[in-house]
């Protein structure tokens, strides 16, 4: 899970945690506060959750702040997650990340006549392929035009590409070229 995603299901995780605590008696700002922020030093202390350790801390040191409103500020910041994790080019992003490390490598970038077919990272060649990626994508990160991954492998390899492609969801897939080392993918938005 990337950290966006952990932020979001954490910080939703807590305004749960605190609503129901809201049903046993009315909580005053204090109250509330203190809840949050005793969930919140779980969260700092574990392992599981280091990439996001940093947010924890400073959500703790808001909520004992004494005019802070740490449900105020924890509300705002799942709404601003939810529109970020909801883009089209967040949701790119991630499947790039979800074939990398399904594939141990690295996905490269590039225009189709500039591809190096040797540069591979461990076992298999994994490009975007795209005149201008980020013209692919507008200003709010919703996909306006098709783009294509370039896929060179074993054939093991290539079923594990393929497999996370499917998996993703985010995005219909139409199969541009395939053989038995090669497969290349356009990815439309839904």
């Amino acid at each position: 899970m990337n950290q966006t995603q952990q932020l979001l299901d954490v910080s939703t995780n807590a305004l749960l945690h605190l609503e129901f605590q809201k049903l046993d008696k009315h909580l005053s700002l204090a109250e509330r506060n203190n809840i949050l922020v005793k969930y919140f030093k779980r969260i700092a202390k574990s392992n599981r959750y280091r990439t996001i350790k940093k947010s924890a801390k400073q959500w703790i040191a808001h909520g004992r702040h004494p005019d802070g409103d740490l449900e105020a500020l924890l509300n705002n910041e799942v709404e601003h997650l939810i529109q970020t994790c909801s883009t089209d080019l967040y949701r790119f992003v991630g499947l790039v990340g979800d074939i990398e490390s399904k594939l141990k490598t690295k996905v490269q970038y590039s225009k189709a006549h500039n591809i190096d077919l040797n540069a591979r990272y461990g076992n298999v060649l994994v490009c975007v392929v795209d005149e201008d990626l980020t013209s692919s994508f507008d200003d709010d990160g919703l996909m306006i035009k098709s783009t294509q991954i370039l896929f060179i492998g074993s054939a093991e390899h290539k079923e594990i590409f393929s497999e996370a492609i499917e998996l993703d969801g985010n995005f219909q897939s139409v199969i541009a070229y395939e053989d038995d080392n090669h497969l290349r993918v356009e990815l439309f938005r839904l």
